[in-house]
């Protein structure tokens, strides 16, 4: 049977373990957080992005042209209209 020494010097290095162990998970929670910081910071200010507050001067698909559309754009297509009375199908065998 282990001495009491023995023991008490066992549960102190699992102490000090498990205390190096939450150090370490705190320190790489904090870096990972600063770290997203960082990124989302440097992002945000290298990709330019659209401003909600400037509106074009003729809506997309508009013919402000003399009735020509803009370059890329058509108008929306329409869905096509089903004649006579919807058909509903369950399952069976």
């Amino acid at each position: 049977m282990p001495r009491q020494s023995q023991l008490d010097f066992a549960r102190l290095r699992r102490d000090l373990g498990l205390a190096r162990a939450r150090r370490l998970t705190v320190y790489t929670a904090i870096g990972a957080t600063v770290f997203t910081g960082v990124f989302a910071l440097v992002a945000a200010t290298s990709f330019p992005g659209r401003s909600p507050t400037t509106t074009p001067a003729t809506q997309p698909g508009s013919t402000g042209n003399g009735g020509f559309t803009q370059p890329g754009l058509s108008p929306p297509v329409q869905q096509p209209v089903y004649g006579g009375a919807p058909i509903a199908v369950s399952g069976g065998s």
